[in-house]
């Protein structure tokens, strides 16, 4: 099975400059604990989540209401990708090597096309009776 089986694919995204405040309110909305932060070039600058929203030493005492703090500023810059190609044994094994909750899927040009948690990997796993591959 292939990661673009189970990937989410409209993805939140959300520019480097948005508040703080609208990317909580952001990920509020969609029920998602975290979404890639793109330029206006579609470029992928990193990857905010709600545990870097409450990260006082990133966005500031008056967690999550920091008006000032913007989205670069809160943001993991580390991204760790997986391609639409790769099998979902291969974004569980990269899961674990990382330590990362969600995996963005691109494509062969490196473009976002979803997004990948452990949740859609034990989906997989729960529905396909133990296999990944």
């Amino acid at each position: 099975m292939l990661v673009s089986d189970i990937m989410t694919r409209n993805v939140l995204t959300v520019s480097p400059d948005a508040t703080v405040k609208d990317v909580a309110w952001g990920l509020r909305i969609r029920g998602v604990t975290g979404a890639p932060v793109k330029d206006g070039d579609g470029h992928l600058l990193g990857i905010v989540s709600r545990s870097d929203l409450n990260d006082p030493s990133r966005v500031g005492d008056d967690v999550p209401q920091s008006n000032g703090t913007t989205a670069s500023q809160a943001m993991t810059p580390a991204l760790f990708a997986v391609r639409d190609t790769d099998t979902v044994l291969d974004a569980a094994k990269r899961m674990v090597e990382t330590g990362t909750h969600r995996l963005v899927v691109v494509d062969a040009d490196g473009h976002l096309v979803g997004i990948v948690t452990p949740m859609d990997v034990l989906r997989c796993y729960v529905t396909r009776g133990g296999n990944l591959e």
